[in-house]
């Protein structure tokens, strides 16, 4: 078999998962986070941790802490504790089970700039490095009750530059700083450093742990955690006085510059340079994703790729074979074996952290998407999408690769599938599969000959496809292991293993009669045991089996739904799925075994029939209709697809609302809206309050044929406390309703939900109207003259209602244009320019002679931060694609590099430091070829 291509891919989106437990509030945003083989930990600008399962990725839990926003957070090996530190420095410890806590934290870094952290291999210490160098440790004390009798933290070293990166591999600690990378022996408590030449710049180092079978703790181990309690500061020694021996130890590997790395060993030796700087002298591969073929079109262009001269900032192990390393702008993939480059990829042009666990890798960018990318071997990502029955995105793959497909199976097979590229739309799921099956046979028979390696030491030479996981790791770790004696071994285990049996009963006299009589008695019970288990299983079976053929009957019916039905066919589909929905769920609901699963599959029969109607049932077949059955049905189907999770009373009235999404097919809401305005008023708040946005829509149909407002709609909107519906309501309002807007003021400030009168969590200024933002939205569609007006009013009522200075500045100038015939509203909120996709920067020069000049002005001192930002930011007005040099790596607002020369900004939108630029004689954006 020919060696198959590694190919990325993304095929699952995390990021919708990962942001429904905060897609209710904009104050509440991710800073962090850190992957484990079970779970995903977000950290928070709120300080609180959001924990997540990572197969599949599902919210598990909130951990709310109060030390201050999440800077860092990293899981320990054993999965049972999560370190974290703030913004202010601190470092906390919170144990996962029973149930989480906070049980340390040590202020050893307070004030200042953590950049990483990492726990030692049995989950007892944990390091914390600075940006000043200081590495310090924390010890988990298994007599910690309450924060009672934690040992403090100390601190081991103080190093030259702030601390990119640390590793750890027992007893050896492993620091890599802005110009060094040292080594330190956490037994004999001492460091060295790696070679002598320095550097500068941010570049990482690890250790190459490949995959090995796991062993019992090694006496370094155990000598380790004996002297776990008297470290103190660490001493640095000089080259050859080490004690460590090297053969117990992995590789460590310390980035270089221009695309460089160093293989070192475990005294701090450099063995060998290994330079990628021409091995990256090759195209960036595509991330395989749905509809793939149509991005590769769209970026195909012939490009000669010229070596890179990359400085990888941190590194890490992937698939326990290969190197990982990233940039803001680049993912790349490395064999440190080989000195190649197996993949490199430049989709991302914002990478803010990355990090691998498996064959996956995660990362953040800096506008807060997460993704989740999978390296595979290409037969194995055509195999995993064909048994998930994704045949289309199968199929694509398979054409985008066809070249590299005709070298691992028959050309026949390629050329069978690649010739109904033209057809490929007009094909269905199971046409598609069976034209695949051919081709899948090839590369399953295939991937059975890859031998796989089991902890047990076994190795399985046909291990079948049974898992494709499995299939995967077989070819990350088995191939390197198998041997021709590895046949011989499993024959000798097996035998080993019957010689055992026989022996432990022939050993004892006493167990001739006895043995055979609790042999046969054993025997007896585990084959009913089993049987029963058959039995069960069997009927298991057979009921889900009965489930899909009777699910099989409402697809057809649901698939029979298109635009050109008119109201006859459409209520007679409607009706009927229905009927067939209620006997499925009347015939299967004494299995309590199944009881999930048979809610699952109709919960998802259920969500693809809403999505039918919606797509297929037009606005104009809704305006003309008076069919209840089908009004009826298209509201649910519009309130399910579109339904919005935020806090509710339990009356069913939306009581706080942060953020307001905007649903699919807004324009059958609309319709809806419109149909049951004035025959089913009780329909449409319903409506409204399983999808929010709908109060907007609401509102303007109803004040468009009422001049006065209803007080039970004035409760209503104050209650979702959302600025756009506010709007609309408060110009409606008469001196008795304003007075009832107090009122009703003080009852959601003392708790109270409006429409129902009962007690909720009591409000607190977070939860407060923004009063500020819903004048400005009246300034912005009725003018400011009805704003102002409103504004008045709303003083009388609620004196001392908080208002942001913003707004006076806007109406004022909003009130200019407008007489100049401008009807523009003018919005000078701060927190709008710092959500702004523009950057601002002052010189430092210039930025002193404003504080002077403003302070003889004004008579009072003045920040020099306000610079730096702010509607007037007295200074450039850019929009850059990093937020830091090339050159250097380091920020663009560095004020050092900033000095009297500023940045220079070239076309292509990457900015540097004029002083970098002198400094590398740069004329030209190097990070184009």
């Amino acid at each position: 078999m020919q060696e198959c291509p590694y190919v990325l891919s993304e095929y699952e989106e995390i990021n919708p998962l990962l942001y429904k437990p905060i897609n209710s509030t904009q104050r509440i945003k991710y800073t962090c986070f850190n992957t484990s083989p079970n779970y995903i930990i977000l950290g928070s600008t709120s300080g609180s941790i959001y924990l997540f399962s990572r197969k599949p990725c599902s919210f598990i839990q909130l951990i709310p802490l109060s030390e201050g926003a999440v800077s860092c957070v990293l899981i320990s090996p054993d999965e049972k504790t999560i370190a974290l530190t703030t913004t202010r420095g601190v470092v906390c410890l919170v144990s996962l089970k029973p149930t989480p806590k906070l049980i340390a934290i040590s202020t050893e870094h307070i004030h200042e700039q953590i950049n990483c952290l990492c726990w030692n291999d049995n989950s007892s210490e944990v390091y914390v490095g600075d940006g000043n160098g200081k590495v310090s440790v924390m010890v988990l004390s298994i007599f910690t009750v309450n924060g009672m009798f934690q040992a403090p933290a100390c601190t081991l070293m103080n190093l030259d530059s702030a601390i990119v990166q640390l590793g750890f591999s027992s007893p050896l600690l492993l620091a890599s700083t802005l110009t060094r990378c040292y080594i330190c022996d956490t037994v004999q408590e001492q460091y060295k450093q790696v070679g002598n030449k320095a550097r500068n710049g941010e570049f990482g180092a690890c250790f190459y742990k490949v995959y090995r079978t796991p062993n019992k703790s090694s006496p370094l181990t155990q000598k380790e955690e004996k002297l776990v309690n008297r470290k103190g500061s660490f001493n640095f020694i000089t080259e050859g006085n080490s004690k460590v021996q090297e053969e117990n130890f992995p590789q460590i590997f310390c980035a270089r510059p221009g695309s460089r790395l160093w293989e070192v060993s475990a005294n701090g030796v450099v063995m060998k340079t290994h330079q990628f700087k021409e091995a990256l002298a090759v195209p960036p591969v595509t991330i395989c994703r749905p509809n793939v073929r149509k991005l590769i079109n769209q970026r195909q262009t012939e490009q000669t790729w010229l070596p890179q001269s990359i400085n990888f900032s941190h590194l890490f192990v992937i698939a326990e074979k290969y190197l990982f390393s990233y940039t803001s702008t680049g993912l790349y993939i490395i064999d440190p074996v080989t000195a190649t480059v197996v993949l490199w990829n430049n989709e991302f042009s914002n990478i803010n952290l990355a990090e691998t666990i498996e064959n996956n890798i995660y990362l953040m960018t800096s506008d807060g998407e997460f993704h989740c990318l999978t390296l595979s071997f290409l037969d194995s990502l055509i195999l995993r999408l064909y048994n998930k029955r994704k045949y289309y995105e199968c199929l694509e793959i398979c054409l985008v690769y066809k070249v590299q497909l005709k070298k691992l199976v028959s050309d026949i097979e390629v050329s069978n599938v690649c010739d109904i590229e033209n057809r490929l739309q007009v094909l269905k799921g199971d046409e598609l599969s069976t034209l695949l099956h051919p081709l899948i046979l090839l590369l399953e028979s295939n991937s059975k000959l890859v031998p796989k390696k089991l902890e047990s030491g076994i190795v399985v030479v046909n291990c079948g496809n049974s898992d494709l996981k499995d299939v995967d790791d077989s070819r990350f770790h088995a191939v390197s292991h198998c041997s021709s004696q590895n046949n011989e071994n499993f024959v000798e285990i097996q035998l080993k293993t019957e010689k055992d049996k026989i022996g432990n009963l022939s050993n004892d006299p006493n167990n001739e009669v006895k043995g055979n009589k609790d042999t046969n008695r054993n025997a007896a019970n585990e084959i009913e045991v089993q049987e029963n288990t058959k039995e069960e299983l069997n009927s298991n079976k057979g009921v889900t089996q009965r489930i899909q053929a009777d699910l099989e009957a409402i697809y057809m019916l649901i698939n029979n739904i298109t635009s050109s039905m008119d109201e006859e066919e459409l209520e007679k589909v409607i009706l009927d799925v229905e009927w067939r929905m209620d006997v499925i769920k009347d015939s299967y609901e004494s299995l309590s075994e199944l009881k999930n699963f048979v809610y699952e599959v109709l919960r998802s029969v259920e969500l693809y029939y809403f999505n039918a109607l919606l797509e297929n049932v037009s606005v104009q077949l809704i305006q003309l209709t008076d069919n209840e059955n089908i009004i009826k049905q298209m509201t649910n189907a519009f309130a399910n697809v579109n339904a919005q999770s935020c806090r509710r009373c339990t009356c069913g009235s939306t009581y706080l609302m942060n953020e307001v999404v905007e649903p699919k097919f807004l324009g059958i809401g609309r319709s809806l809206l419109k149909k049951m305005l004035d025959e089913n008023k009780e329909e449409c708040v319903n409506l409204c309050n399983k999808v929010p946005y709908m109060w907007r829509e609401y509102l303007s149909l109803y004040t468009e044929q009422h001049s006065v407002l209803m007080n039970d709609l004035l409760r209503q909107c104050l209650q979702t406390r959302d600025n756009i519906a506010l709007s609309i309501v408060l110009p409606l309002l008469d001196g008795k309703q304003w007075n009832l807007v107090a009122t009703y003021i003080n009852e959601l400030q003392e708790g109270r939900c409006l429409c129902c009168g009962k007690s909720t969590k009591k409000g607190n200024s977070e939860e407060s109207i923004d009063w500020t933002a819903v004048i400005y939205e009246i300034a912005k569609n009725q003018g400011p003259d009805i704003a102002m007006t409103l504004l008045i009013k709303l003083e009388k009522v609620i004196p001392n209602v908080p208002i942001d200075k913003s707004i006076f500045q806007s109406l004022i100038f909003t009130k200019l244009l407008y007489q100049h015939g401008m009807k523009c509203a003018i919005n000078f909120n701060r927190c709008n320019l710092e959500s702004s996709e523009y950057n601002t920067m002052c010189s430092t020069k210039i930025r002193d002679q404003l504080v002077e000049v403003l302070e003889k002005d004004l008579s009072k001192p003045i920040s020099k931060n306000i610079f730096g930002n702010g509607a007037h930011h007295w200074g450039m007005h850019y929009q850059n694609k990093l937020s830091t040099c090339p050159c250097c790596t380091l920020s663009l607002q560095t004020p050092v590099l900033l000095g009297n020369n500023g940045i220079a900004i070239f076309g292509c939108g990457h900015a540097y430091h004029v002083n970098c630029m002198i400094e590398k004689k740069l004329t030209a954006c190097n990070l184009h070829s």
